[in-house]
């Protein structure tokens, strides 16, 4: 197609950390800006790769399966809570924060889960006595 490949793959990685349309603020603009300057084969490309293979395959399909395969192998957590979780704490952090809330939403879940994890971990076994 003749772009960047290492630019637009580092872009999408970056974006990919926002969750849900993480990766639509990077195919979305350059498929309408192939679009815009007469590019219509290399825009559809980019639209057809970006909506259906890295927005509904990879994020919809492969991302949970391999967090369900990580999460099952370290604390026995379900999937299904991971996202739901990562969902729920960017939509309370739009809300609350507004585009700050898509980063400081999940950070806060993320610390708050750490804390209530160390804090079982610390006081349900009994002490031993030395």
């Amino acid at each position: 197609i003749g772009l960047p490949a290492l630019f637009f793959g580092v872009a999408m990685a970056l974006a990919g950390f926002i969750p849900v349309l993480g990766g639509l603020f990077v195919w979305l603009p350059l498929s309408l800006y192939l679009f815009a300057i007469g590019e219509i084969a290399s825009a559809f490309i980019i639209l057809f790769f970006g909506a259906i293979l890295a927005g509904t395959l990879i994020d919809n399909f492969l991302r949970p399966v391999i967090i369900k395969k990580l999460s099952s192998s370290m604390n026995h957590q379900s999937a299904l809570n991971h996202t739901l979780i990562t969902v729920l704490s960017t939509l309370a952090g739009i809300i609350q924060f507004g585009i700050l809330g898509l980063f400081i939403g999940p950070i806060i879940a993320a610390m708050t889960i750490t804390i209530f994890e160390v804090y079982r971990l610390q006081y349900s076994k009994p002490y031993e006595n030395d």
